[in-house]
């Protein structure tokens, strides 16, 4: 967090009591900075580098809870540092907290990513158990035919078998594909049309788990809303 606070602001970012309340713990020599009482109510701790304890044990401000969706462009690495240098998600969500993916896209495909710092929430949401649905479009190199889409539909022998029954339909012709799927297997919407005869031109994710695109720019990212992130939560069996 950076700079010295006073005592009071830090036991209010804790969660221990609002800063009125805080000054009189602190009057009561409930509070220690560094193994030492304080009780002066002008005290400053850096959260960063002194240990401050209450009732004798340490406390640590908590940490906002953050859920952003990002409309990842194409050459985008879906992971925190890549050893090659190439540009990675993260270095277009700038946030106060350390967030992660939620899952994976390839480089190569765009659309809907949600990042959090919520460890349990995304464990749930990259879980195949939970079936949290994604809606895909899918552009190919020639027409799908008709047989094709309802082999889709019914699921695709992959290298690694099987994929899971999904909802495939034609948009804006034949050549253009809507997928929406409740698995995530690697690169699977490519492999899936592969195993049929096609070559993806271009994928995009347009939704994950009913949290949709909608009007966001390619490179641009939002937070979610109270209403979507308890949404999610009910999905994958967690309170909203």
């Amino acid at each position: 967090m950076g700079d010295a606070i006073r005592i009071n602001r830090f036991l209010a970012l804790c969660g221990i009591a609002s800063r009125r309340a805080a000054d009189e713990l602190v009057r009561a020599g409930r509070v220690k900075v560094n193994g030492q009482v304080v009780s002066q109510l002008a005290t400053r701790v850096d959260p960063d580098k002194d240990v401050v304890e209450f009732d004798g044990k340490p406390i640590r401000p908590q940490e906002r809870t953050v859920y952003v969706l990002l409309n990842k462009p194409v050459g985008y690495i879906t992971t925190a540092k890549d050893e090659r240098k190439r540009p990675t998600v993260l270095d277009l969500v700038r946030v106060p907290q350390r967030l992660f993916p939620v899952g994976r896209l390839d480089a190569d495909t765009e659309g809907a990513l949600l990042l959090t710092n919520d460890g349990v929430l995304a464990y749930r949401l990259a879980h195949p158990r939970y079936g949290v649905k994604k809606v895909y479009h899918v552009v190919t190199d020639k027409p799908v035919k008709a047989e094709d889409l309802e082999q889709l539909r019914r699921g695709v022998v992959i290298e690694t078998g099987p994929t899971s029954p999904c909802e495939a339909r034609y948009l804006r012709g034949p050549r253009t594909i809507e997928l929406v799927i409740h698995e995530g297997k690697k690169r699977q919407v490519r492999r899936m049309f592969k195993a049929l005869g096609y070559r993806v031109e271009k994928l995009r994710r347009t939704s994950i788990g009913g949290v949709s695109l909608g009007d966001l720019p390619a490179g641009q990212w939002r937070y979610l809303t109270e209403g979507e992130v308890a949404r999610l939560r009910r999905q994958v069996g967690l309170e909203g």
